[in-house]
């Protein structure tokens, strides 16, 4: 009995895998746009909202995303497979490998969100380009003063001609500063001899 439930849980691990293995070549082979949203692409929009909406560090909120779209995968993966038992498809796959479906229009691009997104990308490039001219003109307005203010100066006056205006302290102030003559030095070092 022993080698049954042995035999039975190595069954069940490797029907496990191949489902693994065939979810995942699945998932990379499905069409990732498609105008009626068909197959895996309605889980991956909401796993990207769902992974977008948790906070920056936690592991537990993504992982259980995950666990949400695989379920959500595997649903799509087992309504195909009864849908072509019950006929309604061709083949257990074809609702989820289909040929895509994207509507052009000429001269206006794709529709739906595309639009709308290309339109928020326009207005931004507007407003960019904008703010860049409101620098442009504050730029050349700070250069104008600055020619205007150099052209006011006298061109005649060389920087090399302008004396900076230094101001000479009185001869007594210079006496106390220190600046004294040798003649006064000697006279102060011999009071001081004599004072002692």
């Amino acid at each position: 009995m022993a080698k049954f439930f042995h035999l039975l849980y190595y069954y069940l691990l490797a029907l496990v895998v191949l489902f693994m293995l065939y979810m995942t070549t699945m998932l990379a082979l499905a069409p990732k746009i498609d105008e009626q949203k068909r197959g895996f692409i309605p889980c991956t929009e909401q796993l990207v909202l769902s992974v977008s909406a948790c906070n920056r560090g936690e592991m537990m909120c993504p992982l259980k995303h995950l666990w949400q779209d695989m379920k959500c995968n595997t649903s799509v993966i087992l309504e195909g497979f009864g849908a072509w038992v019950r006929g309604k498809q061709n083949s257990p796959w074809a609702n989820y490998l289909f040929k895509p479906e994207i509507s052009v229009l000429d001269g206006e691009g794709y529709e739906g969100d595309i639009v709308a997104d290309m339109a928020d990308l326009e207005a931004q490039s507007q407003f960019i380009n904008r703010k860049k001219q409101e620098l442009d003109e504050a730029k050349n307005r700070s250069l104008n003063l600055r020619e205007d203010v150099l052209m006011s100066a006298p061109e005649s006056v060389h920087p090399n001609d302008v004396k900076e205006d230094v101001e000479y302290a009185p001869e007594d102030e210079q006496t106390e500063q220190g600046d004294i003559t040798d003649e006064a030095f000697m006279e102060e070092i011999e009071e001081k001899k004599e004072n002692e």
